[in-house]
């Protein structure tokens, strides 16, 4: 039996079919698969003036280099947390995270600068907030570092004082937990305070209480900790 004219016979039509849905499929598997790719983009396609790459030579390869750092360890944690897809940046956010990243060679900085990057980029989370991005701007290292201690313990009131355990903790307790001195503990705990990560009452000065800034900010980087929640 002849086809109409201009029409496929049968096993034309299912070839051109067949066809047509591989070549859709590699081209949705090479987005899929393309975060690295889109990172890579993102760094090469925003202007270096808009990310403050001025200064002198050592200070424009010192920033090149926490850039390539910046986008590789957030390439380690979207494939650690099988994100397959990613969703488009705004202008404002990726200058501001890169432009952060790139003054920030202190490991513990430089990782919550990552986690930032990659929560904004997964379509499953994308909750990145502009108070995020200034905190992690004034952290010194000893705050990140006790600041991850009381949200995966789970702490729920830090005395001024010793004894305790991790949920009703005091600065003597965390500062053995991290191996440090009691006054970095007590120095960070004021400074969280001040970022509005931890909270006092007028009849306790020395008492402090996780805020829900501060479990929103480690849901932002840590979401793998808050998935039991």
């Amino acid at each position: 039996m002849e086809g109409r004219p201009g029409m496929d016979d049968p096993v034309t039509a299912i070839a051109r079919a067949a066809e047509a849905t591989a070549n859709a499929t590699g081209k949705m598997l090479d987005i899929v698969h393309d975060t690295g790719g889109y990172l890579g983009r993102v760094f090469a396609d925003v202007p270096a003036d808009l990310i403050g790459v001025i200064g002198g030579a050592w200070l424009r390869e010192r920033h090149i280099r926490l850039r390539a750092r910046l986008r590789r360890r957030t390439e380690e944690i979207l494939r650690e947390r099988d994100v397959q897809d990613v969703i488009e940046l705004s202008p404002n956010v990726a200058s501001t995270l890169i432009a952060g990243a790139q003054e920030e060679s202190r490991d513990e900085l430089m990782e919550l600068w990552a986690r930032l990057l990659a929560n904004a980029v997964d379509p499953r989370l994308n909750g990145v907030r502009q108070s995020f991005i200034d905190a992690v701007k004034a952290m010194d290292p000893p705050d990140a570092k006790t600041l991850n201690y009381l949200y995966r313990v789970k702490a729920a009131r830090i005395v001024f004082g010793g004894g305790g355990d991790s949920v009703q903790t005091t600065i003597e307790y965390i500062s053995e937990q991290l191996g440090v001195r009691k006054d970095d503990v007590e120095v960070s705990l004021r400074h969280l305070e001040t970022l509005r990560f931890l909270t006092t009452t007028p009849q306790e000065l020395n008492v402090w209480f996780p805020t829900a800034n501060m479990r929103e900010f480690m849901r932002a980087c840590y979401p793998e900790l808050s998935a039991n929640e």
